[in-house]
Order: structure tokens, then sequence, then C-alpha cells
């Protein structure tokens, strides 16, 4: 049956009147006649009483006026996604990401989204959690993994994957040789960290495991990021505490152990994207990293 058929019964039904109609659908009246005849000769009964000055569905009109427009509802809807579908494939996406992202999450989600969206180009920025902010409030980037709270109304954040915080030690220290660190051995080395504007979530974890052991941590060497800390410990000038996606990242010169507390202390790592943003490539990765974390619960 083709889709016409049901685009003229809808307007002559919605019109009652095949003159009006014919105007609707920028047709003459004789061919509309035409093509609603052929209709009811395919479903086997008349759709319309009709007379001279008035057009009335029949019951079977009535019926088959709700499942017409249901079909060409649900075609509207399948045209308009498979559109959507086609821009994926060859949109942009530019994405922001603090370290541990890329190692956690893109091995996972990017590749399904070359296979999804072959044509898909993708932009890489290495960003802080606050620069990721400015970032998207302007535009720059589509969409961003960094630490919370993501406090902005025209964002949205959802939580991907949880960090346990761990110790990271020069690896020639007494203090590597222990399995597990216990929050008040750590005052003997000073706290190596990432500017607090840099990472404000780490310094704010820092801060609230040194006062839940009631202890102090002596203040060193202030980094621009989590390479440079690392190297920095490595070089014996303290010690720092860093989320646990460092592993695969430190070099041999540092020694990684978790802290002699439990629960561990972590932190989350959260997507955040406009709200409001319907851009289809956007709609395909989210699609994608979502099912890749309900797998994962």
């Amino acid at each position: 049956m083709h889709l016409r058929y049901l685009r003229c019964f809808i307007a002559v039904a919605e019109e009652r009147s095949f003159t009006r109609a014919a105007e609707r659908l920028h047709t003459v009246q004789p061919s509309l006649s035409r093509q609603i005849k052929r209709l009811e000769d395919l479903v086997g009964t008349p759709l319309f009483d009709r007379d001279q000055h008035h057009v009335e569905l029949t019951e079977a009109g009535r019926v088959f006026l709700v499942r017409a427009r249901d079909i060409l509802g649900r075609m509207d809807v399948a045209i308009h996604e498979a559109r959507q579908a086609a821009r994926a494939e060859t949109g942009h996406l530019a994405i922001g990401f603090v370290p541990g992202a890329e190692a956690k999450v893109f091995p996972h989600v990017l590749p399904a989204l070359k296979d999804v969206c072959p044509g898909i180009r993708l932009s890489l920025r290495s960003l802080t959690s606050p620069e990721q902010m400015t970032a998207l409030r302007s535009g720059t980037i589509d969409v961003g993994f960094l630490r919370p709270p993501v406090e902005d109304e025209s964002l949205v954040s959802e939580a991907v994957v949880h960090d346990d915080i761990v110790a990271v030690l020069p690896a020639g220290s007494a203090l590597a040789s222990m399995e597990r660190i216990p929050v008040a051995r750590l005052t003997d080395l000073p706290l190596v960290q990432v500017a607090r504007e840099n990472a404000p979530a780490v310094h704010e974890l820092a801060n609230q495991i040194a006062a839940a052991a009631g202890v102090s941590f002596r203040q060193g060497l202030v980094t621009d990021n989590v390479l440079g800390t690392l190297n920095a410990v490595g070089a014996g000038l303290g010690f720092s505490l860093l989320p646990d996606y460092v592993r695969p990242i430190a070099p041999p010169t540092v020694a990684i152990r978790p802290l002699a507390l439990d629960p561990p202390p972590g932190l989350d790592l959260v997507v955040a994207f406009r709200a409001g943003d319907n851009a289809p490539a956007l709609g395909a990765f989210l699609r994608l990293l979502r099912e890749w974390i309900a797998l994962r619960a």
C-alpha cells in the first residue's frame, strides 16, 4: 500500500472535504478522489460516507484513521532517525578528558563508535576539569570526562567510573616496602600535588583524608599535571595521593600502594555535556558509553 494513499485519506478525514484536502495536498480533486477509491478497493470497504455537501468517516474509516496516523507517525520517526544516523556517521565530536579517561574508557567506547559511525571525525583534548567546564560552555568541546562536582544548570553529568585514591611513593622509600600505607606515616614525606586550580577535587579529597586521620600533610612541590607529579615523586621529592588510573602511566621510579583505609577513599569520573544538545554524533557516543557502563555494573 502506498503511503501516498494514507496521506490522502488522513487529509480528507481531517478536512471533511475533498476540495479542501486537495488544496492541502497541492493536487486536484479528481486525482484525490481516484486515490481514495483505490484505497477503499484495497481495504475492501468504504471508508467515507459522502454526498454533494458532506464527507463523513464510516465506522471502518474511523478505525482505519487511527492505524493510518500510527503508520505515518512511525514512518516519520524512522526517517528522522535514519537521517540522524547518517549525520552521526559523518559528524564531528570533540572530546575533553582528564588523565585516566583515555586509559579506562576510550579503548572500550571509541572503537565501537568508529564501527557504528565510520565517517565520524574525533578530536581529543587533554584538559583539566575546570578547563573542560569552560570549553563545554563555549562549545569548544562537545563532551568531557572530568571530576565532579559539575555545578552548572546548562550542563548534564553522569557517573562513569570510580577511582580509588592510592599513595604514590618513591620506589626506594621505606614506605614502599609496605603493602598498605597508614595515612599517619605519610607525614614523613612532603606532599607533591597538581596545582589546586587544575585538580580541585583531588586537593579537596587529600585534605579530607588528612583531617579524618587527624594529621596534616607537609606541602611540597606543586606541579602542572599528573605526569609532572609522578616524575617529581620518582625523583624522591615526596609522595602524592592520586586516583589509581595512574598505574599504567607511572614510571618505574615510583611505587603505588593502597591506603590502609576501609573503604578506600575515591573519586568519580563523570561525563558532562550541554543540556539539550541533540547532535547526532553526541547521541551515538553517549548511547555506546551508557551501554559499556551498564555492562560493567
